[in-house]
């Protein structure tokens, strides 16, 4: 297929449109996780590619943008002639960062409890002790951020004092394989984040995940006991007939369903046989059909409590959350 080649690949175009839409919402991360997905299934297209540096830069990553247009400048040399392309890169350079409104409802410096945590990309742990004995297990969706940068959202637990330890998870898998710098599979991660979390001095668990770390989220919060899981916009009805109502997590749930376990994947198993109430929470926007699909196929589990945001059409419950305020008052009272 030549750059100049229109023919799409079967659902490319829905894929666009899912990019499109997040964009629009404000959820930058989920729609550079769309357009990577673009960029895979219809590689020989250099689009996708410059949209991807484009959506970094407007994310206010901008040495993550220089090294996408690197990797692409490699691909395509001739692609910058190219006015479409062209553009998209003059966009990544005069983009703005995410909407102010995320930082102006953050806990200010005054109320911080601990210093913030300081992040390093090509880290896929991060781990800062609190001044409680509580620690939050952070699972990071597809962009390998929070929505927002890392020390942005450390605000939200450094002023409740607690303890954190940020996960990406490279090999996309939902965190089903494990975290790389934990060693081989998810057993290995279990048994090294044990010790960390008795290393930063913590007796008390929570776990927290933003769209596809929603998985990772309610899965090692299941077998490190947390006290409070939280999933914001997260896809974990994994089982083959929900690909009917979610498209995009089909890939996805295709490399989960043929590698992972059913004991381990069967979310709407393990929490029915939880035996506890109402300490997973999961948070989603009403109007946005996917991930409505997916937290009202655990309704009517005793362990699980749906938040669903009236209003939202988008991905970004997360987003849509820190911008509106909420998030602030809803995890000072999840991890009380």
């Amino acid at each position: 297929m030549s750059e100049q080649s229109t023919k799409r690949v079967p659902g490319a175009s829905q894929l666009e449109a899912y990019a499109r839409h997040a964009e629009k919402a404000g959820d930058l991360d989920r729609a550079l996780g769309y357009f990577r997905a673009l960029a895979t299934a219809e590689a020989e297209r250099p689009q996708w590619a410059f949209e991807g540096v484009r959506v970094l830069g407007v994310s206010g990553r901008k040495a993550e943008a220089a090294e996408a247009l690197k990797a692409a400048m490699r691909r395509w040399p001739k692609a910058l002639e190219r006015p479409e392309l062209k553009a998209l890169v003059l966009a990544a350079d005069g983009g703005a960062p995410p909407s102010a409104a995320l930082a102006r409802h953050a806990p200010p410096d005054e109320a911080l409890r601990r210093p913030l945590v300081g992040d390093d990309p090509s880290r896929d742990l991060i781990a800062v002790r609190g001044e409680r004995d509580a620690v939050v297990l952070v699972f990071t969706g597809l962009a390998d951020r929070m929505v927002m940068p890392l020390p942005l959202f450390d605000r939200y637990l450094a002023e409740l004092g607690l303890g954190a330890i940020y996960l990406r998870d490279r090999r996309r898998m939902g965190f089903f394989s494990g975290v790389s710098s934990l060693g081989d599979g998810y057993d290995q991660a279990i048994s090294g984040l044990r010790g960390l979390i008795g290393d930063l001095g913590a007796k008390r668990v929570f776990t927290l995940g933003n769209s596809a770390g929603g998985m990772g989220a309610v899965s090692y919060g299941l077998d490190l006991d947390a006290e409070a899981i939280l999933g914001f916009s997260a896809p974990i009805a994994i089982w083959a007939e929900m690909k009917a109502h979610d498209a995009r997590a089909a890939l996805l749930a295709d490399r989960l369903l043929g590698k992972v376990p059913a004991e381990r994947s069967d979310f709407r198993r393990r929490l029915g046989a939880a035996g506890r109430k109402g300490f997973v929470h999961l948070y989603f926007g009403e109007e946005m059909p996917e991930d409505r699909a997916h937290a009202r196929a655990f309704e009517g589990i005793a362990a699980v409590r749906l938040h669903p945001i009236e209003g939202l059409a988008g991905h970004g419950a997360l987003f849509r959350m820190a911008e509106s305020g909420a998030l602030r008052r809803e995890l000072a009272e999840r991890f009380a």
